[in-house]
This record gives C-alpha cells, sequence and structure tokens, in this order.
C-alpha cells in the first residue's frame, strides 16, 4: 500500500501497513551514512560538471565572446534560449533509452558526449555555430538531468524492482529533502566555482593564440569527459551489488526498504495496456497540474539568474569583467548553505510547503531590494538572499511532488510533466535580462518578482486544498469504521482514503 510519508496535522491519522524490520537503527544508520558519504556526493560530483558546462556562457561573456563572434543585439538570449529547445526535445527518450541501457551506462555515455560538445565550443567562428552547438549540448544534458531527476526523485521508493534504476532503492522518503538539497546544491556549487574559475582562465586569454573563453570552454570541458569514464566503473547498479557494502548489509539495504510496504518503481517506458490508466491518471489529477505551474513560477528566477548572474553583477560597479565573475561566487556559496539548512529542516519538521514559502518568501526581499536600492554594496547583498532563496525552491519542492503521488506510473508521468515545466520556465528566464537594461536590469528583477510572489500564492493555495482533503477523507474513514463498514470503493495509489498528503 502506498501513503504519503508525512502528515504533521495532529487530527489525522496516517493508516500504513509495514513490515517488522529485522535491523537495529545503528546498522540503518550505518548503511545511510555509506549511501551519504559514497553515493551521493558522486552524484552530485557527475551533476556539478553538468551545471558548470551549461553556466560557462555566461561566464564567457565577459571575456569579448560576442564580438569575437560578430554577435549583436540580444543574439546571446537567443543563444541562451535555444539550450532549452534541445533541452526539452531529449527528455522522454531519454528516459526510455535509461530503461533500454541501464543508469551505469546511459548516465557516463551522456556525460562523454557532452562533455565533448563543450569543448567544441572553443571552436566556434559564428553565431550560427554557437546555436547548434547549444542546442546539442541543451539535448544530451537534458538525458541527462532528466535520468538523475528520475533517479532522485524515486530514492524514496521502496524495493528494487528493476536493476536498471539502480538508485530507487537507497533512500527512504523522510530521508529525501535533505538528499535532494545535497544533490541539487551541486549545481549551485559548480555556479560559485564556474564564477572563480572563469576569473583565472580568463586571464590566460592570448596562450596559444587562444582567447581567455576558448580556454574556459576547453578547460571546463575537458575533466566532464574525463570523469564520466570514471563514473562508468565506479556508479553501482543497486545496493545488492555495492562493494563498499558487506553482505549483511547489502542484506539489510534492501529490507529496510521493504519494510515500509510493497512498492515498485515504474517508467514511461514501462507503460503497458495494465497499468496505462494509470499513467493517464496524471493527466486527469488537478494537482499535477498544480504542481507544474508552481515549478514553472519558481524556475524563472532560477534560470534566469543561473544565466546572468555574472552581468548582473557587472552592472553593480565591478567594471573589471574578471571581478565581475568572481563576485558572482559568494552568492552561490551563501545559497548553498541556506539550501541544505533549509531542506534538512523540511525533513525534521516534516513539512514541505512553508519551507517552500520560506525560501521564496527570502528571494522575494532580495528582488524587492533590487528594485528599491541604489548603493553597490546593498544591491550585491540583495542579490545574495535573491540567489539563496531561489535555490530553496526546487529540492523542497521536488519532495513535496513525490510524496504526494502515487502509485508508480502515475507518479513516473507526473515526474515527467513536472520536469518539463520546470524546464520550460528557461525559455522565459532567459529572455528577461537584456543588455538594453543594463546596468540596473529593472525588468527582469520586477519579473521575476512577480514569479515568486504567484510561486508563493500558489503554494499557500496548494497546501490549503490538500489539508481539507485530508480532513475530508479522514472524515469519511472514521464514519466507515464507525458504522463497522469496509472500503470498498476500489481506489489506489493517493486515491484511497487512508492516503494522506504530505503539506
Amino acid at each position: 500500500m502506498d501513503a504519503a510519508s508525512f502528515e504533521d496535522e495532529k487530527d489525522i491519522k496516517t493508516t500504513e501497513v509495514v513490515n517488522e524490520p529485522r535491523f537495529t537503527d545503528e546498522q540503518e544508520r550505518r548503511i545511510v551514512r555509506k549511501f551519504d558519504t559514497r553515493l551521493l556526493p558522486f552524484l552530485s560530483f557527475m551533476y556539478l560538471f553538468s551545471s558548470l558546462d551549461r553556466s560557462s556562457l555566461g561566464n564567457a561573456v565577459l571575456d569579448n565572446f560576442e564580438a569575437d563572434l560578430g554577435m549583436t543585439g540580444n543574439q546571446l538570449n537567443t543563444a541562451v534560449t535555444i539550450f532549452y529547445v534541445g533541452f526539452l526535445t531529449f527528455q522522454i527518450p531519454s528516459n526510455i533509452m535509461l530503461k533500454r541501457y541501464s543508469a551505469k551506462v546511459w548516465l557516463p555515455l551522456l556525460m562523454a558526449i557532452w562533455g565533448t560538445i563543450a569543448c567544441c565550443h572553443a571552436a566556434c567562428k559564428n553565431y550560427a555555430q554557437l546555436l547548434v552547438l547549444r542546442v546539442l549540448l541543451g539535448f544530451f544534458e537534458s538525458g541527462f538531468f532528466v535520468c538523475i531527476t528520475f533517479i532522485i526523485c524515486y530514492m524514496c521508493d521502496r524495493r528494487q524492482i528493476s536493476v536498471v534504476y539502480f538508485l530507487t532503492t537507497f533512500y527512504k522518503k523522510h530521508e529525501m529533502a535533505t538528499r535532494i538539497a545535497v544533490f541539487w546544491g551541486s549545481t549551485t556549487a559548480a555556479h560559485a566555482f564556474a564564477g572563480v574559475l572563469a576569473y583565472g582562465i580568463l586571464q590566460m586569454r592570448g596562450i596559444g593564440g587562444l582567447a581567455g573563453w576558448q580556454w574556459l570552454f576547453l578547460i571546463e570541458g575537458i575533466p566532464t569527459v574525463l570523469v564520466s569514464f570514471v563514473a562508468f566503473f565506479y556508479l553501482p547498479v543497486g545496493p545488492s551489488t555495492c562493494r563498499w557494502l558487506t553482505d549483511e548489509e547489502k542484506v539489510l539495504a534492501v529490507e529496510r526498504l521493504e519494510a515500509e510496504g510493497p512498492s515498485g518503481h515504474q517508467s514511461l517506458a514501462d507503460i503497458n495496456p495494465s497499468n496505462r490508466k494509470e499513467a493517464f491518471e496524471a493527466f486527469k489529477d488537478w494537482k499535477v497540474w498544480f504542481y507544474m505551474v508552481i515549478f514553472f513560477c519558481g524556475s524563472v528566477p532560477n534560470t534566469s539568474v543561473s544565466n546572468f548572474l555574472p552581468s548582473i553583477v557587472k552592472g553593480m560597479g565591478y567594471s573589471n569583467k574578471l571581478d565581475a565573475n568572481l563576485m558572482s561566487a559568494p552568492p552561490y556559496v551563501f545559497a548553498v548553505i541556506v539550501v541544505i539548512l533549509i531542506a534538512y529542516s523540511s525533513d525534521r519538521l516534516h513539512d514541505r510547503a512553508f519551507h517552500a514559502i520560506g525560501g521564496a518568501s527570502v528571494c522575494f526581499l532580495g528582488y524587492v531590494l533590487l528594485l528599491t536600492l541604489v548603493g553597490n554594496s546593498a544591491r550585491y547583498a540583495a542579490v545574495c538572499l535573491a540567489v539563496a532563496g531561489v535555490f530553496v525552491i526546487n529540492p523542497v519542492a521536488n519532495a513535496w511532488l513525490t510524496g504526494n503521488i502515487a502509485p508508480s506510473m502515475k507518479k513516473s508521468v507526473a515526474t515527467a510533466m513536472v520536469v518539463m515545466a520546470n524546464n520550460s520556465a528557461g525559455l522565459v528566464g532567459s529572455n528577461i535580462y537584456l543588455s538594453t537594461d543594463a546596468p540596473y536590469y529593472t525588468k527582469g528583477h520586477a519579473i521575476n518578482l512577480g514569479f515568486i510572489s504567484l510561486f508563493i500564492i500558489l503554494v499557500l493555495v496548494l497546501r490549503i486544498l490538500l489539508w481539507r482533503e485530508n480532513r475530508a477523507r479522514q472524515q469519511k474513514l472514521t464514519a466507515i469504521e464507525a458504522a463497522n463498514e469496509v472500503e470498498v470503493e476500489g481506489r489506489i495509489g493517493d486515491r484511497r482514503l487512508d492516503f494522506r498528503y504530505a503539506l
């Protein structure tokens, strides 16, 4: 039986059937520590390179990149936008390929390809070549992003049905937000690292007859290819084959998840006549569409900041382009700390909505200050707030989504829909910071403020609706029990009367 993992309303109780565990708390903590120290860091390390290669264009712009390629007007925005066109194209096909070839093979292969494409950026001679490379980069990074998103989203599932999704059985639901935060924190850390790295690499302009931005693409792309080879040999197929688990721990790693109850993970490639109805339930569920709008609103500020922060910082008095790259790092460092702390609090307090609102409120404050303050130092502090707040949204919202959608096939389709909405935000976010609005970028900040405000409102409304649904279900269930009757509706997944939505 599937049930939501959290319930913080005292008047509502969750009914859940579990198996009696055959391991101690200390044994479980030891296994989780191994996952946290040997598996999650490497996954995060892989994803860091994805974010690094994706954001390198924003750093390259500060080294005469546009002039060298003969770009004019808002062609840079178009180059950023077209990345998301490729990014959206390959998501579902990549999920199917993951099923066919296994994550252990598919993820390193994608990584090697996009790393090679990132290096090819150094050979760009004109705007047309740049557009082709940006589409291809988005195409193959999309495959990695979607596969890794599905893996992370299903870390909360209970037992391994297919060896393909090798990470579906590592973490329980109540451990999820913190781990997602650590994982997505690698993206934030990558942006910070990119600023510092660009500061040093761009000073190589002229060495070997290459521009600084050419060295930037090469030095950030080559390590990606090398790491992909390491990943192929390092990643385990599942907990039962982890080289760094003892034989006893391999058994316990599976048993601790089975103790939560039977379940199975399915991907989009598993759709068949027997579960097609579950898949279509995702399209009919208003909650999934609500989550899609929420993710879209939260991701517009995220994608815009990720691509244009160096240019925004440059307008705060850092006329030296290298200094602007360097000073784009501290906001991300601050964001990493804030993201992990809030996600950890979300897990401990069993709350999603208010923590997502809290992060968004910090972002809201940052944009209000950016629109009202004049001094460069004050505006820089406001940027730190905006960046920290916006990166909180993804981990908490993802944990909230995956705890509220069941059964497995419905969750798989719902996750794909939300990921699509999340990445579609890049089409908007890449076009709100225009060079004509420099140095204050008032228009871009105002648009982001509007989206983050809508995000806060929608999250609050969804929480109220879910709370009311939980209360209504409990009342129905209480009435059935009082009449000594049995629920015979035949409902499954999140439609069961004893399913409680995480709030």
